[in-house]
């Protein structure tokens, strides 16, 4: 198995455990220094300018802050969870390059579906720069994931989770 396939089957696996709400599976993928950020889609005035504000995150989250954000989904007085809503993510385009020794950023893009109940489905896509520590033969952890969204004005149900 190839690098990038073996990096591949981590992102399915990763993806796999917040469908199906294993959400410690999750955590426990994730470096103790994770860093998960969503930037801001911004309007540019020219096209070669950046599409998203570095100084305003729309999510700044750290693992010990989606640690205590799981726990309160999973405990009984979360009620608005109940019932739990559907979730599926569709990884792809996964780009590999080295960052350093046993380090490195991987580009992929995302699809990610929620529905719940009734409700009519909610589609977001993006596009992530993860920072992978490890290798294929130890395992790799998330040590940092920063999602761009692909809207200039993300609405309410674009904004669900593309952890």
């Amino acid at each position: 198995m190839t690098l990038t396939e073996a990096i591949g089957q981590f992102l399915y696996e990763e993806s796999a455990a917040l469908d199906e709400a294993r959400y410690s599976d999750w955590l426990a993928l994730l470096a103790d220094d994770f860093r998960y950020e969503v930037p801001q889609p911004i309007t540019p005035q020219s096209p070669d300018e950046e599409q998203y504000s570095s100084r305003m995150p729309i999510s700044r989250e750290s693992k010990g802050s989606l640690r205590m954000r799981f726990d309160r989904v999973s405990s009984e007085y979360a009620w608005s969870d109940r019932p739990r809503h559907f979730l599926r993510h569709f990884v792809s385009n996964i780009r590999v390059r080295p960052l350093g020794p046993d380090e490195w950023e991987v580009r992929s893009n995302v699809l990610v579906a929620r529905s719940r109940s009734s409700e009519e489905s909610t589609l977001a896509t993006a596009g992530r720069v993860d920072v992978l520590r490890g290798d294929p033969e130890r395992g790799f952890l998330l040590a940092a994931r920063t999602v761009h969204l692909d809207v200039e004005v993300p609405s309410a149900g674009q904004l669900i989770p593309v952890y």
